[in-house]
């Protein structure tokens, strides 16, 4: 089985956003047959078609298209506001933060420090590009400190609102 061509769709193979998911399943046989075993038990999934579509439409200060972040790598590295920006899109998340040892002595997390998305018993990985079930995360080794609901802070709120809101998308 490809493993691979499961979990990044043909069209956006050469995204850079997958950069990192490659790495690890070229480069790291344990995670590797972690990943392919949450896949076969479908535990671990792509980014869905709808995933992508909320990406597209999200307004983001300073670009033109969120997607392009994803298209150009720049979710490497930059987990936390990656994670704030894509959580406009659902309701009812968590952003949350801790470590990710499979992550340790890479360039941007020398400590494995790492931050995600928390949404209906999943993870939300922006810089993996994956979803994966709570239950399972702990076999990849997800270690949560914090958890923190964002709908509380009416700042967040409000950047949420401007954010889903099409009159405002770029045309």
């Amino acid at each position: 089985m490809d493993l691979i061509l499961n979990l990044i769709p043909e069209s956006k193979m050469d995204y850079k956003c997958y950069d990192e998911l490659k790495k690890i399943l070229f480069s790291n046989e344990k995670y590797r047959s972690i990943i392919e075993e949450g896949f076969l038990c479908e535990k671990i999934t792509a980014f869905s078609d709808e995933i992508w579509e909320k990406i597209r439409k999200l307004n983001v200060r300073g670009i033109d298209n969120f997607e392009d972040v994803f298209l150009y790598g720049f979710n490497i590295g930059s987990c936390t506001s990656i994670c704030e920006q894509l959580s406009y899109s659902f309701n009812h998340c968590f952003i949350c933060g801790g470590r990710l040892p499979l992550l340790e002595g890479t360039k941007n997390s020398p400590d494995g420090s790492h931050t995600w998305i928390s949404y209906n018993e999943k993870i939300i990985d922006t810089t993996l590009m994956l979803i994966i079930d709570e239950k399972f995360s702990e076999k990849i080794g997800y270690i949560e400190e914090n958890r923190y609901n964002p709908n509380m802070n009416p700042f967040y709120r409000a950047a949420k609102e401007w954010a889903n809101d099409p009159e405002f998308k770029k045309k």
